[in-house]
């Protein structure tokens, strides 16, 4: 690399409607997330089992507009993501390899520092593990990168549903026995996340919480992969290179994917809420394809309509100010999970279990538009967030200039 330009892309490359995408992004994981942050992570709880009124109308609002729909997308710009840097390091004459592996090495000790000492719910550690994967799509050509894409998804699928009938066979196993077991497991985990300090709330953490985590990546993986491939494949395709001259696909995409994923949504909510009655052996694996469905609908229908909303007009200006929290994503991202612990956890305000899932989506809109202002003004004076501009320096091996005015 002697002689080589090394550098990140700086900020006037940017493709303003993917930061505008994956800023918003930041606010669907959040709202998902929230209820995870406040309530022990691993006990699904379904929106019919709340008391009805607001928080089972909050509940709703929650599994039928956000729930596994946002980190699809956010998936998503992740392998576009890797198009772009893999294009822009090519185009410098630069070796791919070496620096994505060590962008992945990087976001990998991020990951591991946050799943295993701060929160189970992370995805930094997946999203490394998986874009090692990633990497050995860089030569593919279109036409195989669409196929394992249709493979992977069908793939996860049956990794839901077999891992649905698991859990089920567990319910049905443990019989009038497990609600209490269930029962038990929360309080245990209520009084940790309320009174534990941190380094006890760690322990019980990596035993109750993170090996189930590693479980999942059986599921997670070709999931997450798929997401990724379809980035990868937006950007072969050259759709953001030229969105005008993509419009009406998009238009096609979002005109499709809305009702096609409203569809699987509308069956989700017949068998969760009762109207079609089903025993557990066959509800709990539905519920979860179902749910993974629909996602494989609406996250591209979601991605065209925020990139056709952001294009222009009065849609423009008003999402224009998210482009900052998504050039700063992670930054905000592991910002979201900081502020959420220590209001929740007993070594911060100790709201744990105490936020209804109204009060929530409160705390979630407040939590995001501080975030957007935030970042709008430490764009103002700074190049990047102070993550990703440690993240580019652990990639690139060189100090990358921070100021605006730095040269």
């Amino acid at each position: 690399m002697t002689g080589k330009t090394i550098a990140p892309t700086q900020p006037a490359e940017r493709i303003s409607e993917i930061d505008i995408v994956r800023g918003l992004a930041l606010f669907g994981i959040l709202m998902v997330n929230m209820s995870f942050f406040k309530y022990p992570v691993f006990f699904e709880r379904y929106p019919s089992q709340y008391p009805a009124g607001i928080e089972q109308i909050s509940a709703w609002f929650i599994q039928l507009f956000f729930t596994g729909n946002f980190y699809a997308v956010f998936s998503f710009l992740f392998g576009l993501g890797f198009f772009i840097f893999m294009e822009r390091t090519v185009a410098k004459g630069l070796e791919l390899v070496p620096l994505y592996r060590r962008r992945l090495f990087a976001l990998l000790v991020f990951g591991f520092i946050h799943l295993f000492f701060i929160w189970s719910g992370d995805i930094l550690f997946i999203y490394a593990v998986v874009g090692f994967i990633l990497l050995r799509f860089r030569d593919k050509p279109v036409e195989a990168i669409r196929k394992w894409i249709i493979g992977l998804f069908a793939a996860a699928l049956v990794l839901h549903g077999l891992l649905g009938l698991l859990n089920a066979a567990g319910e049905v196993m443990a019989g009038d026995k497990y609600a209490v077991i269930i029962a038990e497991m929360i309080d245990q985990a209520f009084i940790k996340y309320r009174e534990a300090g941190f380094t006890e709330l760690v322990a019980f953490r990596l035993v109750n919480e993170v090996p189930y985590v590693i479980f999942s990546l059986v599921v997670w993986i070709p999931a997450v992969l798929g997401f990724f491939l379809c980035g990868l494949y937006a950007g072969r395709l050259g759709i953001f290179k030229d969105i005008a001259a993509h419009e009406l696909l998009l238009k096609k995409i979002r005109n499709t994917g809305l009702p096609l994923g409203a569809l699987f949504l509308f069956l989700y909510f017949l068998i969760e809420a009762g109207i079609l009655p089903l025993t557990v052996v066959l509800r709990i694996p539905l519920l979860g394809i179902l749910n993974y469905a629909a996602s494989l609908f609406l996250f591209p229908a979601y991605v065209s309509l925020f990139v056709l909303a952001s294009r222009g007009g009065l849609f423009r200006r008003l999402l224009a100010p998210t482009a900052a929290a998504g050039r700063m994503a992670l930054t905000n991202y592991l910002a979201q999970t900081l502020i959420c612990i220590l209001l929740f956890y007993g070594f911060g305000l100790g709201l744990y279990g105490e936020v209804s899932i109204a009060g929530g989506i409160i705390i979630t809109v407040a939590i995001y538009l501080g975030q957007v202002l935030w970042s709008n003004l430490w764009l103002m004076k700074f190049r990047y967030g102070p993550m990703e501009w440690l993240w580019r320096f652990l990639t690139y091996k060189q100090v990358q200039p921070f100021l605006i005015n730095d040269r």
